[in-house]
């Protein structure tokens, strides 16, 4: 079935887009917002950014596309001396404002409405002094439109809910949907694409513990 759905291609060159989520955090066990703070890895975070530069070692890859966040930066650094390295502020996680650096606990103790308005409406609820995920939507799509004209091998490096985002747009998903993807750290997605037709290949794929 996959030799004639890649007919759909009408005999285009075709690209791999590989989209990744950041490592583990130095926090993890906390589980609260990050977003915009600049939270470093773990140990088995920093091991997860070397078996990713392991893994696509081999992968061709031309471009690499990464928020500027530390925890993604671990990871996309590691390939400047292979290919081209390019920080899109636009790729940076979104913004929890009030929420952020409070566990899910915590915020429903100290702002209660917010939480369950918060719940009522996760893709357009912008939390106060942050960003809903339509407003993470209109500035991470258009990025994501310019690296399909491309053409390239292209790797991304980004967060949760930035490759929630881009996934369910490549897909032609709800806007509802993004929380429908599970996004887990140091996952891997692939997509292969000619610039206009795009065909999903892995969504959260586990990585791999040991390479030979």
């Amino acid at each position: 079935m996959e030799k004639k759905l890649k007919h759909l291609f009408n005999d285009k060159k075709t690209f791999d887009i590989f989209i990744v989520r950041h490592p583990e955090v130095e926090n993890y066990k906390e589980n609260i917002f990050n977003g915009t703070i600049d939270v470093d890895l773990s140990q088995k975070g920093h091991k997860q950014a070397e078996i990713l530069y392991d893994f696509f070692k081999d992968k061709d890859i031309k471009v690499v596309f990464s928020s500027p966040m530390k925890r993604c930066l671990a990871v996309a650094e590691k390939f400047k001396k292979t290919c081209r390295v390019i920080i899109k502020n636009n790729l940076k996680e979104r913004s929890f404002g009030i929420f952020e650096g409070l566990s899910w606990e915590n915020v429903e103790k100290l702002y209660p409405k917010k939480a369950k308005d918060f719940l009522n409406d996760p893709f357009f609820y912008r939390v106060q002094n942050g960003e809903s995920f339509f407003d993470v939507k209109n500035r991470v799509i258009p990025e994501i439109n310019e690296i399909l004209k491309a053409g390239e091998n292209t790797l991304i490096v980004a967060h949760g809910g930035i490759n929630r985002v881009i996934i369910s747009h490549l897909l032609d998903m709800k806007d509802e949907s993004v929380l429908k993807i599970s996004q887990d750290y140091a996952c891997i997605n692939h997509f292969i694409t000619d610039g206009n037709f795009v065909m999903c290949k892995t969504i959260n794929c586990k990585l791999p513990e040991n390479l030979s």
